[in-house]
């Protein structure tokens, strides 16, 4: 029953061409109701609502979001779902726009049999493009260049981690380092999640700071973004077990220079997520700064995505809040 709430798409699909000649992707705005505004608790403001549909069998389960936005004017996300597509998607005027979206496939094998395709998290370098990924199901985190160079990891620190709620969320900071956490638990009565710090890029050798994140009960870290003041915002996620699985949200904002070796990590929610829309599983949670002239310092949008499991009774959702530079936690 855990199985069929969690993942209906596993018996219950739309029907789609499996072999289609050509993937159409459609982009549909959806009404900023007084219902989806009346599902936001916190100060964040939703700006825009959009569903996102295509002729593929496997478009859908997008479990992490990135900033691809290159500093020259061009602006865009990259989303990643955990059966080894990416979607990339443009931004125009604060918009997603249709027109350049891509799907692609882009796992790799891990040895002759398996390939790597649970994808949960991504991070990027925007001054050299490269891409961060991290996969749960085998607690491991891959480096791809722009030159096609593929490395991978399973730091030691990971090996405990379960398989199905590994390394969840990450965040690469300004100055380089990547924190990245993990959905479940580790180890039997524990409610904390571990979590690692790394001065630099996880790839290379160096044993990474070890620490725990509280969070609000039955909350779990699914996604990280980091903020132009140096804080992150930590998307989190509750599951309520029924067929179709409900779930809802939240939105912690936690300062990385709090964490200490072996200590618990502690932020404040700003954002409280459920309702009809926000019952969708967001996954992902990417910032984009605001670079237009005249444009408050540090200000920008906050999106969310959603993974619909492949199933008929779900939706691949992208939510756009404004972020003026600043916003107070929830009392």
């Amino acid at each position: 029953m855990i199985a069929l709430g969690l993942a209906p798409g596993t018996f219950l699909r739309t029907s789609i061409d499996p072999n289609p000649q050509e993937i159409v992707i459609t982009l549909t705005a959806l009404s900023n109701s007084d219902a989806v505004r009346d599902g936001v608790r916190g100060d964040l403001q939703v700006s825009g609502v959009w569903e996102i549909t295509a002729t593929h069998p496997f478009f859908g389960g997008f479990s992490a979001l990135v900033d691809t936005s290159n500093g020259a004017g061009e602006m865009g996300l990259l989303a990643g779902s955990d059966r080894g597509w990416s979607l990339d998607i443009p931004i125009q005027s604060g918009e997603p726009t249709q027109g350049g979206m891509q799907f692609v496939y882009f796992a790799q094998r891990r040895d002759s049999f398996l390939e790597m395709v649970d994808l949960e998290a991504m991070a990027r370098d925007p001054e050299t493009g490269t891409l961060w990924t991290t996969y749960e199901g085998f607690n491991a985190v891959q480096r791809d260049m722009l030159d096609g160079t593929s490395t991978r990891r399973a730091p030691a620190e990971m090996r405990r981690w379960s398989a199905n709620s590994g390394p969840e969320a990450m965040a690469r900071l300004d100055d380089g380092s990547f924190i990245i956490l993990a959905e479940a638990p580790e180890g039997i009565g524990r409610t904390d999640r571990p979590g690692l710090l790394f001065a630099g890029d996880p790839i290379n050798e160096g044993a990474p700071t070890q620490f725990r994140i509280s969070t609000p009960p039955k909350y779990s870290p699914v996604d990280a973004t980091a903020l132009p003041d140096g804080s992150v915002l930590i998307l989190l996620r509750r599951v309520q077990i029924n067929v179709p699985a409900d779930f809802d949200a939240a939105i912690m904002r936690a300062d990385p220079a709090t964490i200490e070796p072996g200590g618990v990590w502690t932020g404040d929610i700003i954002t409280y997520l459920d309702g009809p829309l926000f019952g969708e599983n967001f996954e992902g949670i990417a910032f984009v700064k605001d670079t237009s002239e005249g444009a408050e310092d540090g200000s920008g949008a906050i999106y969310l995505i959603s993974d619909d499991n492949l199933s008929m009774f779900q939706r691949s959702l992208l939510v756009r809040f404004d972020w003026p530079g600043d916003i107070d936690a929830v009392n």
